[in-house]
């Protein structure tokens, strides 16, 4: 994540005001993000829908989001639960009514 970091830095000179993850792996860019002078935006998109897509949590092999979800709801970021705030996730479930 540091290497992103630093390109992110590096092509503008500028910290960005929005930041997104799904992941722990992206804490460290949302706290970034966070840290700048301006107003910033801070995004975590829970994968909480195992049926129509990979769900993923505080205790799950792959794509952990623990420590993300308790500085989230800390800071006052916003979290997006696929499974209750998408009615659509792929353009296929999409029905012709």
């Amino acid at each position: 994540m540091k290497f992103h970091l630093i390109v992110i830095h590096k092509s503008n000179d500028r910290k960005p005001v929005f930041a997104s993850g799904n992941s722990d792996g992206d804490l460290q860019m949302l706290q970034w993000t966070a840290s700048n002078k301006l107003k910033s935006f801070m995004l975590y998109v829970h994968h909480t829908d195992s049926i129509r897509e990979w769900a993923y949590d505080r205790d799950s092999n792959i794509g952990r989001l623990d420590k993300g979800l308790d500085e989230a709801k800390e800071k006052g970021w916003t979290v997006i639960d696929m499974e209750k705030d998408w009615k659509i996730i792929y353009p296929f479930e999409k029905k012709n009514d």
